[in-house]
């Protein structure tokens, strides 16, 4: 469950030119071919780029008798293609003196040290410029944002993207967690080592739209600003993070920065980094090996991390929308307002008594299910329903068409419980 995402599921249509579709069809078709290229000749591409020269890495690419598609008559490799081939692979990183989204790139295609200390990270940590390219193609093909380009008929909804700090904010956060279980000097990590971190993690310091505030700049960008964030609680099982998620539902999902987010920290995420769908944050993991010891680096974690997260941008003045998609947005936003989710912060300080807003909500109706299910002894699930399925459903329609009514004891023995266990799971993980 990713901690920001674009919440706006409207969809709008646009006709497009038979033309269009056309030559979108037969680049769609280039591009997975070229990819099917890159990936089964990798090793030999890796080879030709450790050599470091332009004019080797074009004539070994052009100079591939082996590879089985030459002989293909649909897929005769013309010198358009080849050099398509060579563009991929190395227009990023032929020359120490090239340049990306503002900041010097490598040889080999990593960001410069100007980067680095612009995204806070270490000075030896490694990003390639493939996984800035990644976040962008991520968040111009979010199915939403696609919507909207069609729909305006734009190329971009984004005119830039501050990647140093989209990094940055993202770096901390994963390093807060990560520090959780390990030293922050730790850069490399065995598969006993990410299965021995915690099943999941609570946050809080998230800042997004705020209607009420007609100058929050997120009401217009859509993006949320993670700079101030910190762990609120380390789940260390599976039950905390269940009985995390069955108190964010059953009361009535009030609570902001209750639920686990695992952050892609776990074995199973990390191997299955580049996998997704086409639109989707997939980095390219080549260039984050792992080492000769079997183990794992500190960036192939992150990977996996940013890869749980959707990869999207983060709030920054630097980070700019497209003219008419901001003009479109200023409008939406004015006739926007808030939710009344409550921080678990300010529950747990008690700045705000959650008992007697919950009692409130539940004498409205809002928790009827959940305050029949437990007078019924029918057991959380932990599914999206919650209690069973269809068949609690046409029950618990019957008994309110039949005249329920949540009781004041049941409503007060249900928030007590709420309460109770809440105290209880806060007193285990909080950090």
């Amino acid at each position: 469950m990713s901690i920001f995402s674009i919440n706006d599921n409207s969809s709008y249509g646009s006709i497009l030119s038979q033309s269009k579709v056309n030559k979108e069809s037969k680049e769609n078709s280039k591009i997975n071919f070229a990819n099917v290229f890159l990936k089964q000749n990798v090793t030999k591409l890796n080879e030709i780029q450790s050599k470091n020269t332009q004019n080797i890495a074009f004539n070994e690419v052009l100079s591939n008798k082996n590879n089985v598609y030459t002989d293909t008559p649909n897929y005769n490799i013309s010198s358009e293609f080849k050099n398509s081939i060579y563009t991929l692979k190395y227009k990023q990183a032929d020359l120490s003196t090239n340049t990306a989204y503002g900041y010097s790139v490598d040889k080999d295609g990593y960001m410069g040290s100007d980067f680095n200390k612009a995204a806070g990270l270490p000075e030896d940590f490694k990003i390639h410029k493939s996984t800035l390219d990644e976040i962008k193609k991520a968040a111009e093909n979010d199915p939403y944002v696609a919507d909207m380009k069609q729909y305006f008929g734009i190329s971009e909804y984004y005119t830039n993207i501050d990647m140093a700090e989209t990094i940055k904010q993202y770096f901390n956060l994963f390093s807060n967690a990560l520090s959780q279980s390990f030293p922050s000097d730790k850069n490399s990590f065995t598969e006993a080592d990410i299965n021995s971190m915690p099943k999941g993690y609570s946050v809080s310091g998230i800042k997004a739209a705020d209607y009420n505030d007609p100058n929050n700049r997120m009401n217009i960008t859509g993006l949320k600003d993670f700079s101030k964030v910190s762990i609120l609680n380390v789940y260390k099982t599976s039950e905390q993070v269940k009985e995390a998620e069955s108190l964010f539902v059953q009361s009535g999902v009030y609570i902001e920065g209750i639920s686990s987010h695992s952050f892609g920290l776990s074995l199973e995420e990390i191997k299955n980094v580049s996998k997704g769908e086409d639109w989707q944050f997939n980095p390219d993991m080549s260039v984050y090996p792992q080492n000769d010891d079997g183990s794992y680096s500190k960036e192939a974690l992150f990977m996996s991390f940013l890869k749980s997260q959707g990869g999207q941008p983060v709030e920054s003045l630097k980070t700019t929308l497209n003219p008419k998609v901001e003009s479109y947005n200023k409008a939406m936003a004015k006739e926007s307002f808030n939710g009344n989710d409550v921080s678990l912060d300010d529950i747990m300080t008690g700045k705000v008594d959650f008992a007697s807003l919950l009692k409130g909500y539940a004498q409205d109706g809002w928790l009827d299910a959940s305050i029949y299910a437990m007078e019924k002894g029918v057991k959380w699930q932990n599914t999206s329903i919650g209690y069973g399925g269809a068949w609690f459903d046409r029950e618990f329609n019957q008994a309110k068409a039949n005249g329920w009514k949540a009781s004041n004891e049941s409503i007060n023995s249900y928030v007590n419980n709420i309460m109770d266990r809440l105290d209880k799971l806060m007193s285990e993980t909080r950090v």
